[in-house]
């Protein structure tokens, strides 16, 4: 995901890690600086929005 692309995400977006299917989390808050991201896995990670190249948008069930 580019950083445009990335400053265009809301929360309650679903993402995921290198368009897996099975690798997702949710779009938890967002700010002029990056993005939070709750995993499914339950963790929770913060990305700028400069270092969103390894997440995509989540893959349609």
């Amino acid at each position: 995901m580019t950083p445009d692309q990335s400053k265009r995400l809301k929360v309650g977006q679903r993402v995921a890690w290198h368009d897996s299917a099975t690798d997702q989390g949710t779009v938890i808050a967002t700010d002029w600086s990056g993005v939070q991201i709750k995993w499914d896995n339950g963790k929770t990670q913060f990305f700028h929005h400069n270092n969103m190249t390894d997440v995509s948008g989540a893959p349609l069930r």
